[in-house]
């Protein structure tokens, strides 16, 4: 038989708990967790259940760590709604944010067929353009290669590999003609949007 019964005093159970007896553990549990989860569901509504759950196991784990601090039964009840309440309450804020965030991806991105289909269009124009670039004569590679990728101007460019400013432009003016015969206008147009 265990040392408590079912009606100790709140003392003896406080007592046990600042003692780190686990049985008086669950006994407080046993005793407010019910009453704590119906409060933060009602404080999340219309959020589910099971988070009410995980926040007030949460709050437990919190109680038992300060459980040395507490002087009175009345002590525990209110750590218990107040933690809870706060809980909840940074949930809610939380969530306002990330809806918040996703309010306004939603507002800069319309879902239409038109501007969809206009994404995947540039995303295959940018794919082709990628290997149109790999397929130039290297000198033109090279130096489109840093002024995309590097974003290095033509000084920089003719710095870095000994050549003059006009050897870059003439290769660039190159690769640029090259890959208007390949890709079209609309190639292009992209390629100097990205340079």
């Amino acid at each position: 038989m265990n040392k408590y019964d079912e009606n100790m005093s709140h003392e003896i159970l406080l007592q046990g708990l600042r003692n780190g007896d686990q049985y008086a553990f669950h006994q407080i549990f046993q005793k407010f967790h019910k009453a704590i989860v119906f409060f933060a569901s009602k404080l999340l509504f219309p959020d589910t259940y099971s988070q009410a759950e995980e926040i007030v196991q949460d709050i437990f784990i919190k109680m038992y760590e300060k459980r040395s601090s507490f002087k009175s039964f009345e002590n525990i009840k209110a750590f218990l709604y107040i933690s809870t309440k706060n809980a909840c309450f940074d949930r809610i804020a939380k969530e306002k944010v990330r809806l918040n965030r996703f309010n306004r991806y939603i507002q800069n991105f319309s879902e239409s067929e038109e501007s969809i289909l206009q994404h995947i269009i540039d995303s295959e124009l940018i794919s082709q353009l990628g290997a149109e670039i790999e397929a130039l004569p290297e000198k033109c590679r090279i130096i489109m290669r840093q002024f995309l990728d590097d974003d290095k101007t033509a000084k920089e460019i003719s710095e870095d590999l000994g050549i003059t400013i006009s050897t870059v432009n003439n290769q660039k003016a190159r690769a640029i003609s090259i890959i208007k015969k390949r890709l079209g206008s609309a190639g292009i147009a992209l390629l100097l949007f990205y340079s």
